[in-house]
């Protein structure tokens, strides 16, 4: 038997001094108290059994980050399977998968077949060193054991090497396969040297390092926001190159600006022929007003004479991205369809949320809920919201929904999930927007027609949304006309005048299509409406007859490739057809005293509203301005979201039903004052940020102007903006009296933005910064790098670098298991300590000290009542009292022996001992 932890088994000298300290007068007890207290010493040293047994481990790692070659992961099932084929009995086989992150694909197995790759791992990455580790772990203590690591050997995250050591101190060899990129070198842009800041129209100068392997001539080009600014070709002699560019940027913002390099034929790594890099531009920014043509009106020229910048564009012109958005500290979305500003709902939503700045929507038949904003990307930020409500509406509606469930719907989305179930939350937010003076069907349609849900009133919407939710896609391709058929004769019964078909299909696979025009032409006469819901582009297949059905059916035709935005979709057309959010009777709006928390305004009354769209005051908002019909619409109301400010203005601004309000003579003053508000405070200006990068990491560093008031005082929290979406919160340490810092993984190509929140409210917009290309593509100054350090590994552990993939089990296959006993013996100090507390507590020592006095007693009495039936003699004296008892006799047959003990005595003298025991026991 051998420990883990012999030096555990110390602990015995101060436990025998315990239990000789504490030691009972019973031996017994005594005995079993000592027993205890070695089981349990040598239970906590771990010990263990050893034996001999025959196998070896071989865990493969398989680099999936890339850089790696196109075919490495053929390669390495090959090897694997391979590997397989040579077990013998006792070997097993493991796979370890490596990028960013370590993923163990199969623990060693000594049966089955690997059937592939399944983990994510985050491809913008190598963590070599990690997944050694993590294959070391795996191959037991005492086994033999192998590993195979199959990689460039360009890693950026944990040094390998060690891990070699480790393994070679443990016997585990470490074979190596390098797969490298083929071509002769490598031209690659190292970074540019851009200033942080810049202010507006200021010029400025930056640097660009290319890198090459060998004399190479390329083409290169500079842009900015997409437009190329400078162009040309030159040769880049082997080392590191520099481009020289000026620049100045007439607007603020953030710009980015991309370098390109031709590369040529031969680049190893046509990846990293782009450069990334971005600068702030200080200066004042502007307000974005988005209308529906683009052109100046009057809101636009009320801001521009009140001093405030003002930028006019149609939706479709405007930079609705998160670098464009950052030139404006406001956007105004002047009745302006959702669809229109969809590319830019969650830029605008991040833009308030996260950046500090304002958004205002008025509104209009293109706007608000009927325009398609209810569960949109912005829908939560608004101070109101959307949902039809039972005492808005005079009139039910029946509506069918026909979900596509082919296989095409199987298809996952990013995020996770798939497009069924978008679907299915489309369909969901439809029975969540009606009211119990409705009814809804859905049926969901592949080579036949299925019944989900039969046409019901809404009383219970959450059980007909959990009976939805679970459609699942059954492959096939939709019947049109066999679902259109089936929503019709569900519509027949209908209680309701209006009765609507919701058809969803995928624009490129939808079948069946004879047959529908005629059955349109019924549903016409039957006052039966079709929208169409399209998952595709109206250029694909089957969009032009989808078009036509919504056409004939005078409903909808709404067209999208993100599936993400199916459940807006589905509850714009609810809202369409309901008809039921949009008031054009005239109304009078009253000002409430809330109203002067946006600033100073004149008392004036407000103007009568000829048109609105109806909405609902989400909690925490504040309402200005209220309707006084029965409906008592916020007219006007605001909130703060974030670091940032939100408004929404129910009614129009100019157009059919707003010339009341742009004839009004305080127009320009409350919709100025409005503006003014939504700015925002400007940043505070004690502190200075910076952002620069060190590898994978962003090293944010701000500090405080020591002769300011109000410096913070103590710790800062930044929000990061991932180029790919999503925000990370980052605490900043306090590294100096009057500095503080923190790091960011940089994991993904683009640009980050960021703010700094301080505990007052205010923020600090801090300096972009750039990730040009996956750190998987950044070069080394050694070209051969990858290819030393997987020879390193292998000479570090005892291995060698594959040349062929034979012999993959070679070395020693006997090695010793071991199996722990620790639990086995710590349970049976329990059971003892368990029985030695049964013998002081139930008195089951004394019990066994009383048994042989028992039996001694009881042997007595038998020889007594012998003695007492003896048969009388004729020489025997009779007499009339006691019964004459003969002398006991000796073993020798002489008479006169003493009589025994009497067995009463010996029975209560035993009793009265075992009393008074339990007498001291108990404390009595």
């Amino acid at each position: 038997m051998s420990f883990l932890h012999p030096e555990l088994l110390l602990l015995l000298l101060p436990a025998l001094w315990v239990w000789w300290r504490a030691r009972d007068p019973r031996t017994i007890t005594q005995l079993v108290r000592l027993l205890v207290l070695v089981l349990a010493a040598l239970a906590l040293a771990g010990p263990y059994l050893s034996r001999p047994v025959a196998g070896r481990d071989l865990v493969v790692v398989v680099d999936r980050s890339r850089s790696m070659r196109p075919d490495a992961t053929q390669t390495a099932m090959e090897l694997v399977r391979l590997a397989e084929d040579e077990r013998r009995a006792g070997d097993r086989v493991g796979v370890v998968a490596v990028g960013a992150r370590v993923a163990v694909e199969r623990l060693p197995a000594a049966q089955g077949r690997f059937t592939g790759f399944e983990k994510e791992v985050l491809p913008d990455g190598s963590d070599l060193g990690g997944a050694l580790e993590s294959a070391l772990s795996l191959i037991e203590e005492r086994r033999s054991g192998g590993i195979l690591l199959i990689s460039d050997g360009e890693g950026n995250g944990a040094d390998p090497l060690p891990a070699a050591r480790r393994a070679f101190a443990r016997g585990v060899r470490i074979d190596t396969l390098t797969l490298n990129l083929s071509g002769r070198g490598d031209l690659s842009v190292e970074r540019l040297d851009l200033p942080e800041t810049a202010a507006v129209g200021e010029p400025f100068q930056f640097s660009t390092w290319v890198r090459s392997d060998r004399r190479v001539e390329s083409e290169f080009s500079l842009e900015r926001a997409g437009r190329i600014l400078s162009s040309g070709r030159r040769v880049f002699e082997a080392g590191l190159n520099r481009l020289v560019f000026r620049d100045a940027i007439e607007h603020a913002g953030v710009a980015d600006y991309r370098v390109r390099l031709g590369g040529g034929e031969g680049d190893r790594r046509p990846e990293n022929n782009v450069g990334l890099g971005a600068l702030r531009v200080e200066g004042a920014r502007a307000v974005l007003v988005l209308n529906d043509d683009g052109a100046e009106d009057t809101l636009v020229r009320a801001l521009r004479r009140a001093g405030i910048p003002a930028v006019v564009n149609a939706p479709e012109a405007a930079p609705l991205d998160r670098l464009g958005l950052s030139a404006f500290r406001a956007v105004v979305l002047e009745n302006v369809a959702a669809e229109r500003v969809a590319r830019g709902m969650v830029a605008l939503r991040d833009m308030v949320t996260e950046s500090g700045g304002g958004l205002l929507m008025s509104g209009g038949r293109a706007s608000f809920g009927i325009g398609g904003y209810h569960l949109s990307g912005i829908d939560r930020i608004l101070p109101v919201s959307m949902e039809m409500r039972q005492e808005s509406r005079k009139q039910g509606i029946a509506v069918v929904v026909a979900l596509d469930r082919s296989g095409s719907m199987s298809v996952g989305v990013a995020g996770g999930g798939t497009k069924m179930d978008l679907a299915n939350l489309g369909a969901s937010a439809v029975i969540e927007l009606l009211s119990q003076i409705d009814s809804v069907g859905v049926v969901a349609v592949d080579s036949a027609a299925h019944v989900i849900q039969e046409l019901t009133p809404v009383v219970d919407a959450q059980a007909m949304v959990g009976r939805v939710r679970r459609i699942r896609s059954e492959g096939g391709g939709i019947f049109v006309r066999t679902a259109l058929a089936k929503a019709g004769e569900l519509l027949d019964r209908a209680e309701q005048q209006t009765r609507h078909v919701i058809l969803f299909a995928d624009a490129a696979d939808s079948e069946e299509q004879e047959g529908v025009p005629e059955l349109l032409e019924r549903f016409e006469r039957a006052g039966i409406t079709v929208s169409v819901i399209a998952l595709g582009t109206p250029g694909d297949q089957d969009a032009a007859f989808l078009e036509e059905v919504a056409h004939r059916g005078r409903g909808e035709v709404y067209f999208t490739s993100d599936p993400t935005e199916l459940p807006r979709l589905f509850a714009q057309d609810t809202m369409v057809v309901a008809r039921s959010t949009f008031v054009t009777e005239p109304t009078a709006a009253r000002v409430l005293p809330d109203l002067f928390g946006l600033g100073e305004l004149a008392a004036e009354a407000f103007p009568q509203i000829a048109g609105y769209n109806l909405s609902w005051l989400r909690p925490g908002a504040v309402c200005g301005v209220v309707a006084t019909d029965e409906y008592r619409t916020p007219l006007f109301a605001f909130s703060y979201q974030g670091i940032g400010r939100t408004a929404a203005f129910a009614g129009q601004i100019g157009g059919e039903h707003g010339g009341e309000v742009v004839a009004w003579e305080g127009f320009a003053p409350f919709f100025v004052t409005a503006v003014r508000w939504l700015l925002g405070q400007e940043e505070p200006r004690e502190l200075f940020a910076t952002v620069r990068r060190e590898g994978m990491q962003a090293v944010i560093s701000v500090e405080a102007d020591p002769e300011a008031e109000g410096a913070p005082v103590g710790g800062l929290e930044a929000r990061m903006l991932a180029p790919g979406g999503g925000v990370d919160e980052l605490v900043l340490e306090r590294v100096a009296e009057h500095r503080w810092e923190g790091r960011w993984p940089l994991v993904q190509e683009g640009i980050a933005l960021g703010t700094v929140r301080l505990a007052d409210g205010r923020f600090l917009s801090l300096p972009p910064i750039a990730l040009p290309y996956s750190p998987e593509f950044e070069r080394s100054p050694d070209p051969h790098r990858g290819e030393r350090t997987m020879r390193e590994i292998a000479e570090l552990s005892g291995g060698e670098p594959l040349a062929v993939a034979g012999g993959l089990f070679r070395g020693e296959r006997q090695s010793r298991a071991w199996r722990p006993i620790s639990r086995e013996l710590a349970l049976a100090a329990l059971l003892l300590l368990l029985l030695e507390i049964a013998g002081r507590r139930l008195l089951l020592w004394e019990l066994l000290r009383v048994a042989p006095a028992v039996r001694r007693v009881r042997a007595a009495a038998r020889r007594v009542s012998v003695r007492r039936v003896a048969p009388v003699t004729a020489d025997a004296p009779v007499s009339h009292g006691e019964p004459i008892v003969p002398a006991a006799r000796e073993p020798g047959g002489e008479e006169g022996a003493s009589a025994p003990p009497s067995s009463g005595r010996s029975m209560a003298d035993a009793l009265r001992r075992a009393r008074r025991s339990a007498d001291r026991k108990l404390g009595r």
